[in-house]
């Protein structure tokens, strides 16, 4: 045993620290196309009390008298412009949506007095080009027209005018009034805002459980007492994810005096995957295609929140969208072993390609690497997540617990995040960061992974960071409170060192020459008790997002649209673990079996 005192410095003097993720474009995957039909449907993520009330509305509208509205949408050379029209009608708040795939469109409508915001389809994203009030009478027809000169002339894309990366043209903006560098300000947007408090100043690791549901969706709890049971779990920081809605975060009990409570929803549906959006400023909206999601999960980004798939592998709820920016993935949802493996006919055609008889798509090959059985749903899960790693995916892990009852407890898994304060902001930027880990609950295994570049005994980065190339480079690991269970260093999904953990701290050095991109990241496990119900021969105990190896480039920081150079120099603390012992075993044991 070799007695090593670890400590935290100043870092990233050699080496960047990730903000934001990015993906392979090659796992992009389309969902069912909606589009060419003009319709007009109900805004989605609403509360289930006002979708009753539009639905209400849009009966009753039908026995109104109707007029003519006749919509054109082009650029100012006469190119017509798919695009997309939401109503908001003053007589009675009624919102609808009109599809105009064509650029142009006539159509019957209920007579009225409406804001009309107008999107233009680049590429498949909305971007709003123009906001006009419309009246319509049985008399006049409602006219909306659209000459749009920014983008036509091809030196800039439409979204080269949207500074804040809300998806609306800086124009508009300043014509509505709302703010062209406030992402969170957009016209026809009501504009949320969090608690500001800061609960602790201490840069440090904070644990908490990242996806519960409340009687708002699919849970039986009200708001009130779910919050209570976090606070008693001893949580740092929660987040309640009803699906497709913020009426969670919205009710008057969502607050803690001690405790972060995070805005959250689960966004998506069944058949395309869902996603937990954690800090939006504005409504989620649901799209049709793959680039207008991508175009909201990096709305959200520039909001200050984050986006992370859930649950990929979640038997009826696989991961479609493909999407190639994310801020994380959930690997672990609920007990390790307890859901079952997802099968490839749960898939549809499009993941499933396949090219010169290879399944293309990380999800699919994820399900297909192991027999039914083999693996449970978390246990795919970290092959998607390590398949995706390899062709280019920087994003952190999470996990949840996905209580809906007093029947599953909270905080198993948690959580941790490494944050430079505790608020919302500060959970949410350690999320973007990648500077996570998920451990089995608040009394199980803590982790300790940093880097030093150059061997020289300085710590250069932590979970989350990137180690340049063609530099040899140090990696230290100590783990507690995990005795009799085995640590295991991972290399780009692969096993490559394993140490039986025979000590409250026990702890793993190993060099590595990385000449080409690598994710190393550990792991702490056992066999799986063979008396127990469940799925797949290991029993995980904790895991943590990679360290990186990357050739530090101006691609690199374009592929992490939310990359701050100020961020850049982060310092690394866990009071905890500053002094420990670390094992050093003269000969790595075999990796075990089983990832």
């Amino acid at each position: 045993m070799i007695k090593s005192s670890i400590r935290f410095y100043a870092l990233c003097l050699t080496a960047l620290l990730i903000a934001g993720c990015a993906g392979d474009s090659r796992t992009e995957l389309a969902p069912p196309d909606r589009s060419g039909k003009s319709e007009v449907e109900t805004a989605p993520a609403v509360k289930p009390e006002k979708a009753a009330q539009q639905a209400e509305k849009a009966a009753a509208r039908k026995a109104l008298p109707q007029g003519k509205l006749n919509i054109r949408c082009q650029n100012v050379l006469g190119e017509l412009l798919p695009a997309r029209v939401d109503l908001l009608c003053y007589e009675d708040g009624f919102e609808d949506r009109i599809n105009v795939p064509d650029g142009v469109l006539s159509i019957s409508y209920a007579i009225g007095s409406y804001r009309a915001y107008i999107h233009v389809l680049d590429n498949g994203v909305p971007v709003l080009v123009e906001a006009e009030e419309l009246t319509i009478t049985e008399t006049k027809p409602g006219e909306l027209r659209v000459d749009l000169l920014e983008g036509a002339g091809g030196m800039l894309p439409l979204r080269g005018f949207d500074s804040d990366g809300d998806l609306a043209l800086d124009r508009v903006e300043l014509k509505i009034g709302t703010d062209p560098h406030n992402a969170g300000s957009i016209p026809g947007k009501t504009e949320f805002f969090y608690d500001p408090r800061v609960f602790n100043k201490t840069t440090q690791w904070y644990c908490g459980d990242l996806h519960v549901h409340s009687n708002y969706g699919v849970g039986t709890e009200s708001v009130a007492a779910l919050v209570q049971r976090a606070e008693k779990a001893g949580l740092d920081f929660f987040a309640i994810t009803d699906r497709n809605t913020l009426a969670a975060s919205e009710d008057p009990a969502f607050k803690s005096d001690r405790m972060v409570l995070l805005p959250a929803m689960e966004w998506g549906t069944d058949e395309q995957g869902v996603a937990l959006v954690y800090g939006p400023r504005t409504r989620p909206e649901m799209p049709s295609t793959v680039m207008a999601a991508q175009a909201e999960c990096l709305r959200i980004q520039a909001q200050g929140g984050a986006f992370v798939v859930a649950h990929p592998c979640f038997p009826g709820k696989p991961w479609q969208w493909g999407l190639s920016f994310v801020n994380g993935i959930e690997v672990w949802f609920r007990n390790w072993r307890e859901v079952p493996p997802m099968g490839l006919p749960q898939l549809g055609a499009a993941a499933q390609e396949r090219k010169d008889g290879r399944l293309l798509h990380s999800i699919a090959a994820a399900v297909a690497a192991v027999d039914l059985g083999d693996l449970s749903a978390n246990g795919q899960a970290n092959l998607f997540y390590d398949y995706e790693q390899v062709r280019g995916l920087m994003a952190g892990i999470t996990g949840g617990s996905g209580s809906g009852s007093p029947k599953v407890p909270l905080g198993r898994p948690v959580t941790y995040v490494h944050a430079r304060e505790l608020s919302v902001a500060g959970i949410l930027e350690g999320i973007r960061l990648g500077r996570t880990y998920v451990s089995s609950g608040t009394n199980g295994p803590r982790i300790l992974f940093v880097a030093d570049v150059l061997s020289d005994g300085k710590v250069d980065v932590g979970i989350g960071g990137v180690v340049p190339l063609n530099a040899e480079v140090t990696f230290e690991v100590v783990v507690h409170n995990a005795v009799g269970k085995k640590l295991q260093v991972i290399e780009n999904g692969r096993p490559i060192r394993t140490i039986p953990i025979n000590a409250q701290d026990t702890g793993i050095r190993f060099k590595r020459f990385p000449t080409q991109d690598a994710a190393y990241r550990v792991r702490v496990i056992s066999p799986a008790d063979p008396k127990s119900e469940g799925f797949g021969p290991l029993e995980v105990h904790a895991l943590t997002s990679p360290i990186y190896a990357r050739d530090i480039s101006a691609e690199l920081l374009w592929r992490n649209p939310n990359f701050d150079p100020d961020k850049s120099w982060v310092r690394i603390q866990n009071g905890d673990l500053t002094d420990v012992d670390v094992q050093l075993p003269d000969q790595p044991p075999q990796p075990v079996q089983g990832w």
